[in-house]
């Protein structure tokens, strides 16, 4: 299997072309990356009471067709 990327990718949207060798059909794979501040979680500290670190949360679309982006 071979994941060829957009030249136009960022960090947040990439558009993934997903061909095979002997595979007579190739996908187009869009994936998409969205902020979102409600998911952010802040594990408890160490002591158990409430943590100095929050990690992001974000929110991961995916829609796949056929054929080459």
């Amino acid at each position: 299997m071979t994941v060829t990327p957009s030249d136009t990718d960022t960090a947040d949207d990439a558009h993934l072309t997903v061909t095979a060798d002997g595979a007579d059909a190739s996908f187009c794979t869009h994936v998409e990356r969205t902020r979102s501040k409600k998911d952010d979680y802040t594990p408890p500290g160490i002591t158990g009471g409430v943590g100095s670190l929050t990690y992001r949360g974000y929110r991961i679309a995916v829609a796949t067709q056929k054929g080459e982006c």
